[in-house]
């Protein structure tokens, strides 16, 4: 859980105070990274992407309003952030993803894994958003600049996709 910063620091970093700038990357640094990781599902990748959602805070503090929550305001710009560096870079491919793509998933958590990376972008971002940092439905829809009802439309439809996607392993279980 993302500890809440203090507003006195976040006043100060939004208005260009280094120290305080330093303090808010440390407090908010672990969120930014799970975000990053679970759009890109690479380590490096999520490294560099949790980079430039911190030059994006950086160069776009100014645009925070301080009267509004913090973390809602950031999860957004690190998820907004993190989707567009996948989209402009072409992800790199580590030793041990291709050992898991080449080879049968070993379990069921590799084979959830593999079924959410084969979703598109969005509903990716809602699932992560929902199941994994366990924000409601309303949190997911201003994370994400989107109406409540389209949260709801691409959640369920992931499910449904992600449902016939793992349907042969569970089958084979029952």
């Amino acid at each position: 859980m993302t500890p809440e910063i203090p507003r006195d620091i976040l006043l100060r970093a939004r208005s260009g105070d280094r120290e305080a700038f330093r303090l808010v990357v440390e407090a908010a640094q672990r969120l930014a990274y799970n975000i990053a990781y679970r759009v890109t599902w690479n380590v490096g990748d999520a490294e560099d992407a949790t980079q430039e959602i911190f030059l994006r805070l950086f160069r776009n503090f100014a645009q925070y309003d301080p009267a509004q929550p913090f973390l809602p305001w950031f999860r957004r710009l690190a998820t907004n952030c993190a989707l567009n560096w996948k989209e402009k870079r072409r992800p790199t491919v580590e030793l041990t993803e291709v050992a898991v793509r080449d080879a049968a998933p070993r379990d069921g958590s590799d084979r959830l894994r593999q079924a959410i990376r084969e979703l598109p972008p969005e509903y990716q971002s809602c699932v992560t958003l929902k199941y994994l940092e366990d924000l409601g439905v309303a949190e997911i829809a201003e994370s994400l600049q989107v109406p409540v009802g389209t949260v709801k439309t691409w959640l369920f439809r992931a499910r449904e996709m992600l449902v016939q996607k793992l349907k042969p392993y569970v089958e084979t279980l029952l």
